[in-house]
């Protein structure tokens, strides 16, 4: 209750787009460039961020759609209006006449489609990650579906589809509540059982970077086992995405390294993204490169959704021409070419543009996919053979049913790690609603780094947090900060004494030496649906800057601070919003959407304007209640 916010339309809402062109021609053009918006997203990588989650639920209609129970005829077509459209109806007529294709199901079709959508860009192979293989109850019947369609797409179209488990390293926040516990067990189990298959090249750790890859270090032990058995399957895993966990790259490999069997060689490994890691001149930095090299990992580069992600504000130390001169096999990839309106093409136009690539340099990336595309080829002809032995008479759906109820359920925790608590529970009495008729001053100064380090206060810091304590009005006033009490955050705390409600925004889980600090300044919670504090900044949005005027003082932070200011920006509460600039990350966010943000310093610390500014907000607040009605709630 209250978790979420409200839409119009969410995953178990159901519409008919077809309905909406093909049976009301006269409104055809009207409704598909409705369709087109909703389903767009923006070039702007700012105003993207804040609206993925919208995009999310769009697509999903056409990504996890099913067979409406009243067929539309496909007739008028020339009546549409839209070139694109009209075309790809006269293909879907041709298709119901095609021995081969007129028999498809939904999802048949979106392969062939998306088949004929590679062709036409030159790409002959490509993997689709896809959480539906890690189901027990849906893996079998898709692949089922992948093998009856995909020699006849592959005949028109020369172009390969196969898979990649995708497995969630955090459940979606659409569906976190739903998810059962042992749902890592489950997926592991269901992937045990069709990683035979030809059109299964392997796994996919997918989702937010929020996470030390290293807590799913027994999740990975348990691929590196079904690697061990098959020698062609590949461990993709995201990671090096944004600043906050700069070991993941480098934990990524060791990871999969150390799970190795005596004897086993390392199987296919790659990274996507790589793009934040140690510095590769230091020492750290050539091991990682060192390390890569050794095992003949793959690093997969994807600079839009880099972008439109917020991830990427600067591309002056983008390390892709670091890596390609130290001998790495990298390679250019979409991280989901439709989600974020990109397609190969676009891609390596922006790399050689934007990263100012050279011609020997895209050679060295172009023989990398190449040698990728080869090997994964080959692999997928050994999986055959292997697969028409095993079938010896039965057929592949029998196969893989039998796998299916025959494996063995995999037990036990799959999490590495110190034990988590739910903060729900263990802060139970602290929880409480931010208050209504008060201004909230949000200051990021503690909670929005990551575990390895550690903000520093200084004494002008130390000032401004005690002269907002000495000058602002408690009764008009409160102030909201993050789960660590490090910092600013903790100094805030410290000096209260009492006088103000402080509000702390935590995740769903947080270790006991946490929780114990969050009880003992005695601070009022909110509990975010968020597991870890990189995400954290969503609940903020959603609980602040989405719903009403506020002001953030941004004190430090690297890439949760820098996603906190831009939900600050692009919230309609509106925000007046106030950046160190001896904070590097947070300096560079703020600079990428100048105009916006006030840059505060040692030498020009903006205390009496960020005072003026609150007062401002609180007289207006005061105005409100003197002469709006009250509402009962």
């Amino acid at each position: 209750e209250g978790k979420y916010l409200t839409r119009r339309i969410d995953d178990n809402t159901f519409i008919n787009f077809a309905d909406l062109i093909l049976n009301d021609p006269d409104d055809a053009l009207y409704n598909i460039a409705r369709i087109r918006t909703s389903l767009a997203v923006m070039k702007d990588g700012q105003a993207v961020f804040t609206n993925l989650e919208k995009v999310y639920l769009y697509r999903y209609v056409f990504t996890k759609g099913i067979t409406s129970d009243d067929l539309i005829d496909l007739h008028d077509t020339d009546r549409i209006g839209d070139r694109e459209i009209e075309n790809a109806l006269r293909q879907m007529i041709l298709d119901q006449k095609n021995p081969d294709y007129c028999r498809n199901t939904l999802f048949q079709n979106k392969l062939l489609w998306i088949a004929r959508g590679y062709a036409q860009t030159g790409v002959s192979y490509c993997e689709i990650s896809d959480t539906t293989l890690v189901k027990k109850d849906a893996s079998v019947h898709m692949l089922k579906q992948v093998h009856e369609i995909m020699p006849s797409i592959y005949r028109e179209t020369g172009v390969r589809i196969r898979f990649l488990a995708a497995i969630r390293r955090i459940p979606l926040m659409l569906i976190r509540d739903q998810i059962d516990t042992d749902y890592l067990q489950d997926n592991l189990t269901a992937l045990r059982a069709v990683s035979v298959d030809p059109y299964v090249a392997g796994c996919d750790f997918v989702g937010e970077e929020m996470n030390d890859i290293r807590q799913l270090q027994p999740v990975i032990r348990e691929l590196v086992r079904i690697a061990e058995h098959d020698p062609t399957f590949v461990i993709r895993i995201h990671a090096g995405e944004n600043d906050s966990l700069k070991d993941n790259v480098a934990n990524s490999i060791r990871c999969v390294a150390d799970a190795l069997a005596p004897g086993q060689k390392m199987p296919h490994v790659r990274i996507g993204h790589g793009l934040y890691t140690a510095n590769l001149k230091s020492e750290k930095g050539k091991q990682l490169l060192s390390d890569i090299r050794k095992y003949d990992a793959v690093l997969e580069f994807q600079i839009t959704s880099n972008v439109r992600l917020n991830n990427l504000s600067s591309l002056k130390k983008h390390p892709l021409k670091q890596y390609l001169h130290a001998g790495v096999r990298c390679v250019q990839g979409t991280d989901g070419g439709a989600l974020y309106g990109t397609d190969s093409i676009d891609e390596q136009l922006s790399l050689e543009k934007m990263l100012d690539l050279n011609h020997e340099e895209m050679m060295l990336m172009r023989n990398a996919e190449k040698e990728v595309a080869e090997q994964a080829e080959r692999d997928f002809a050994y999986k055959t053979e292997q697969m028409e032995r095993l079938c010896a008479g039965r057929t592949v759906e029998e196969v893989l049913n039998s796998r299916m109820a025959a494996e063995e359920q995999i037990t036990g925790d799959l999490t590495a790690g110190p034990r988590k608590y739910s903060t729900a529970l263990e802060l139970e009495t602290l929880i409480r609603e931010l208050p209504q008729d008060k201004v909230p001053v949000v200051l990021a100064g503690g909670s929005f780094n990551n575990d390895q380090r550690t903000t520093k206060t200084n004494e002008h810091g130390r000032q401004m947090i005690d002269e907002l304590l000495d000058r602002l009005d408690p009764a008009k006033v409160f102030f909201v900060i993050g789960h660590k009490l490090n910092g600013y955050e903790q100094y805030l705390a410290e000096q209260n004494h009492g006088r103000f409600e402080i509000f702390a925004i935590v995740p769903t889980m947080l270790g006991r030496h946490e929780i114990k600090k969050l009880m003992q300044y005695g601070l009022s919670v909110r509990i975010s649906i968020e597991p870890t504090g990189h995400g954290l900044y969503k609940s903020f949005a959603y609980e602040i800057f989405k719903r009403r005027p506020s002001v953030l003082i941004a004190f430090d932070g690297n890439s949760a601070g820098a996603n906190l200011i831009q939900e600050a920006r692009n919230g309609r509460g509106g925000c007046r919003i106030f950046v160190s600039s001896h904070a590097r990350a947070l300096k560079a966010k703020a600079q990428s959407i100048e105009g916006y943000i006030t840059m505060f310093s040692r030498e020009c610390p903006q205390t009496e304007e960020i005072l003026y500014r609150i007062s401002v907000l609180a007289d207006t607040e005061e105005n409100k209640k003197g002469t709006a009605p009250q509402q009962v709630v």
